[in-house]
Order: C-alpha cells, then structure tokens, then sequence
C-alpha cells in the first residue's frame, strides 16, 4: 500500500494488487472542477463528486485519501498547461503569459485563493514554470532576473483578478455595480469636494471614467510592463542607465 504521507504525485495511481481502478485522478479533479466551478469549492465534496461519477464516497478514498490530495489535483488539472514560445520580445511575451494567466483563473474563481496557500508543484505547474523560465531566458534574462520578473507578474495578475471577482460577487448579490454605486456616491462626494480640502482628489474624480475590467487589467499591465522594459531592455544594459543593485 502506498505511503499516503507522500505527495499524490509519488504514489502509484494504479494499485500493485487488486482491481483496476475504474475512474482516473484527472477524471475526478475534472468532476470536482465542474462543481467547484458553477457552486463554488466548498460545493466539490467527495459526497458530492462521489454522485456525479454514480458510485459511493468511500470509493474515492481509494484514489485521494485526503481532501489536501483533492485540492492538489484539482489545481494542477485547472491550471493545464499550454506550449508558448519565446519570440525574443520581453513585452509580447509577458503580455501573453499575462493574459493566459488571468483566462485561467476568472474559468475557475476559486482557484487564485486556493492556489495562493498552497504551493502546490504538480505536473502541469511544473511544464508551465519550465515554459515561463525558458520564455524569460530567450529574451535575454538571467535566471535571477527572470525569477523576479515571473514572480512580479504572478503575483500582480493574482490580485488583479481576485480584485475583479471580489468585486464581481459583491454586485452580484447587492445587485448595485460600479456605475451604479459611483451614481449613488456622487452627490456625497460632490458636497465633499466641494471643501477645497481634496484637491488632488478632485482631479481623479474629474479624470477618472468606469472602465470595464479587461481594460483596468490591461492598463496596469502596461504599467508593469513599461517599467520591466526600461529595466531590461538591451539598451538601458549597453549605456548602463540600469539601475544599481
């Protein structure tokens, strides 16, 4: 019998002796990923993922013992993994690694939180790092570099989208958006401002506009963007206006 202290990756899927075993890990972490995805992670019991595949709870026991080993690989089969290239242009390919990222994770909401408390390093998450490293490296990066860099748009993308679903689910249920509150603050702030005591906030409110969320995600990304370009692009290195460590 397998150690269930290893890691689910170390334990063999099939069992030496005994019958084959009739659903596969990636069968029941896309079953719990269904779920998960239209009732929420709470919603993907072993009770509950036990019913859609038609057999009994303790029947899953036998392919992910605890419910640690269920997350582990409802996060790797979630996160996939998708070949990308380096084309040699830092920014381009940033912005796709970017955008994937963020695709990701608005299909499966309750991945980003899950993910973030555990460092899960599964087989899908693996290829994908590897393929992050080799797209930073094509484009001239050191590997000390490059793992900044990764780590910077990693973390920016997870906040930005937890952010916008955060937001999301809250006008969901008080069924009042972002243009429906600005409109119902706006005589408040108007008294407020009218002080004179705000007035660089006055300017951001007479600047500002609703944007839809695909387009506050790709401004800030272009802001990150601009400065990891004009720390590393090959000129700022040959005049030497890098900045120092």
């Amino acid at each position: 019998m397998a150690d269930s202290k290893q890691i689910i990756w170390m334990r063999p899927e099939k069992p030496a002796r005994g019958p084959a075993p009739t659903h596969s890990r990636r069968q029941i972490a896309a079953v719990a990923i269904e779920i998960a995805d239209s009732e929420g992670i709470e919603a993907a019991s072993v009770r509950n993922i036990a019913k859609r595949l038609g057999t009994g709870a303790m029947t899953l026991y036998r392919y992910l013992p605890t419910k640690e080993d269920l997350y582990t690989v409802m996060i790797d089969e979630a996160t996939g993994f998708e070949p990308q290239e380096s084309t040699g242009d830092l920014r381009a390919d940033l912005t796709t690694l970017a955008r994937r990222r963020r695709q990701i994770f608005l299909r499966h909401p309750w991945l980003a939180p899950l993910l973030a408390t555990r460092p899960i390093m599964g087989p899908n998450l693996m290829r994908g790092m590897e393929r992050d490293l080799a797209l930073l490296g094509g484009c001239g990066l050191s590997i000390d570099d490059t793992v900044e860099v990764l780590s910077l748009i990693h973390s920016w993308v997870s906040g930005a989208v937890q952010a916008e679903l955060t937001e999301r689910a809250a006008a969901d249920e008080s069924g009042v958006d972002r243009h429906a509150w600005r409109l119902r603050m706006e005589p408040y702030l108007t008294s407020l401002l009218a002080t004179g005591e705000f007035p660089y906030l006055s300017k951001m409110v007479q600047a500002s506009e609703i944007s839809e969320a695909d387009d506050r995600f790709e401004k800030g990304l272009a802001i990150i963007l601009d400065g990891v370009e004009a720390r590393f692009s090959a000129g700022a290195e040959r005049d030497g206006s890098r900045p120092a460590e």
